[in-house]
């Protein structure tokens, strides 16, 4: 029995049909491309406003539906604008404007790619699936931040309680051969949105406009404020679990990876291999064998950030080296090892949790292309 195959992202694991661990949280999450979903209930038409991209965000409270548009991928000097709005569809019940803000909600708790950062302007990403990578929302000084639409409740006047509100959110840079991405927001993904040139306009005076009255000012001048921002971008994979076999396949721009989570390898805070790690050394030695690999593959060795560095550091190293000597003596001869630790490096889950510290502790095996 395997689990169907999945885009994921290193850092916050974006899932298309899996189960999520998002911190102390496991939920699973159905994330639909729109083409895939019934067309929208209409929203009022207004001249001159681009529509790129459309699709449901469901409430669970109340059992509705709000629509999500997206209404621009921009290029800026140093960074990526995306426009959207929210809005409810003709037809609505009449108290949908009180329990309006439970839509927004669905912004500030969604999956967010690259940072454990919360609220609706941390909650978009783009995705070039070409290019195998994925572009999250910039991280701010200001913690657990991005720069994008704040606090934003997305309920319309009182006397248009059909109105979009148009929000924003600043994505790290995309290359400038990237025409088109998947945007993911709001745990809906949205393909093949144009990426167009400079901000939209005219610039309302609201910062939290209605569709059609103008569009939010964009502070670039806060791009100062962004602090790591190559942690922005991350590889795409594309991964294959067996439920029976605890050896994850991903396919990586570097080439195929596979991954063990260091509990089914070593008991606490050792490097040693008991027997019981076999069955994924088999698992793994299968896996190098039926791809045809030779020449050199690397294995990595993954801590979480418990500790001393210098500990983390050498913990990593001896049980990259220990999985090494199990391969190396299933493996043919045309095959080169090479051992390596990170440490609490490259994390793939919050640290802040005793389920992403479990993540984090890992052995990768890279394989050549």
């Amino acid at each position: 029995m395997r689990i169907t195959q999945d885009v994921r992202y290193r850092k916050g694991e974006f899932v298309k049909n899996l189960r999520v661990a998002a911190g102390a949280l496991t939920t699973a999450v159905l994330l639909m491309p729109a083409a895939a979903v019934a067309a929208p209930a209409p929203l009022p038409t207004v001249e001159g406003v681009p529509v790129l991209a459309r699709a449901w965000i469901s409430n669970t409270r109340d059992g509705g539906s709000a629509v999500l548009t997206v209404h621009g991928v921009r290029r800026i000097e140093g960074a990526t604008v995306v426009y959207f709005s929210m809005g409810l569809p003709k037809g609505a019940p009449a108290d949908a404007n009180r329990l309006f803000s439970y839509y927004g909600g669905g912004f500030w708790n969604t999956l967010t790619v690259g940072n454990s950062a919360s609220g609706a302007e941390c909650a978009v990403s783009l995705l070039d699936i070409a290019g195998g990578k994925a572009y999250s929302t910039l991280p701010i000084s200001d913690a657990n931040s991005c720069l994008g639409t704040k606090g934003i409740d997305f309920s319309p006047p009182a006397d248009k309680p059909n109105a979009a509100v148009v929000g924003w959110s600043i994505v790290a840079p995309l290359p400038k051969d990237v025409t088109t991405v998947d945007v993911f927001i709001s745990s809906q993904v949205l393909p093949d949105v144009p990426v167009e040139d400079g901000l939209l306009e005219p610039v309302s005076q609201d910062p939290v406009p209605v569709v059609g009255t103008g569009w939010p000012k964009i502070p670039t001048a806060r791009l100062s404020e962004v602090v790591d921002a190559d942690k922005a971008v991350f590889p795409l994979m594309s991964r294959v679990q067996p439920i029976d076999v605890p050896v994850a396949e991903a396919q990586t721009s570097e080439g195929v990876q596979l991954e063990i989570p260091a509990s089914v390898l070593f008991e606490f805070d050792r490097s040693d291999l008991p027997p019981a790690a076999g069955e994924a050394i088999d698992a793994a030695v299968a896996k190098i064998t039926a791809a045809g690999t030779s020449g050199a593959i690397t294995v990595t060795g993954y801590t979480d950030s418990t500790g001393d560095d210098a500990y983390n550091q050498a913990l990593s190293e001896r049980r990259a080296q220990s999985v090494l000597a199990a391969l190396q003596a299933k493996l043919p001869g045309t095959i080169t090892l090479t051992a390596e630790g990170k440490g609490e490096a490259d994390p793939i889950a919050d640290n802040g949790t005793d389920d992403g510290r479990a993540l984090n502790r890992r052995v990768t095996i890279t394989l050549p292309k």
